[in-house]
């Protein structure tokens, strides 16, 4: 579900993410401001992922924080995790995956529901891991740093994982030299 559609239905996600104790909380635990979004489609989304093969690949968010709210997962047997590469860049134009995963290691972390985590999304590439079975429900919130805020920020990933079919929002076709010509 879209910033949109949420902000028009609901009440909770919109005054949770504009809550200063939150962002307070996302400061001192980042060790730097944590603010609003600047582009409001990437403030908060709903996504739902539960045919077997479903996934979100490897990629970099545009805005350096996401707070991601766990909702549904199923256990690790059937993908319920997500992966990450820390301290790696990208480079829009050559993200170079396959040297990012050898120059890095890659981390896997089990999730279940309730659980919550805070990512620094730029500098960390991710994945949640293809599902076998089960469902995901997450609510993703992003947030920016104040280097996000002097940076050229384009949001076709963004953009076009809204716009296009649910193969496209959900990652199915999976891989990664494709993931390196779409990341």
């Amino acid at each position: 579900m879209r910033h949109k559609e949420i902000s028009e239905h609901g009440t909770v996600i919109p005054r949770l993410y504009a809550s200063t104790e939150l962002l307070d909380a996302l400061t001192r635990v980042a060790g730097e401001p944590v603010l609003p979004c600047p582009y409001e489609p990437e403030r908060y989304v709903i996504t739902e992922l539960e045919q077997s093969g479903d996934t979100h690949g490897w990629h970099w968010d545009d805005y350096s924080f996401a707070l991601v709210w766990v909702v549904a997962c199923p256990p690790a047997e059937y993908g319920g995790f997500v992966q990450c590469v820390p301290r790696t860049y990208w480079n829009k134009q050559d993200p170079q995956l396959h040297r990012q995963f050898i120059s890095q290691p890659i981390h896997s972390f089990e999730l279940r529901p309730g659980d919550l985590y805070l990512m620094r999304t730029d500098t960390t590439l991710h994945r949640v891991y293809p599902l076998t079975g089960g469902r995901r429900l997450i609510i993703n919130m992003g947030y920016a740093s104040r280097a996000d805020l002097h940076k050229p920020i384009s949001h076709e990933t963004m953009d076009g994982l809204w716009n296009g079919s649910r193969e496209d929002q959900t990652g199915r076709m999976d891989h990664t030299d494709q993931a390196e010509q779409t990341v």
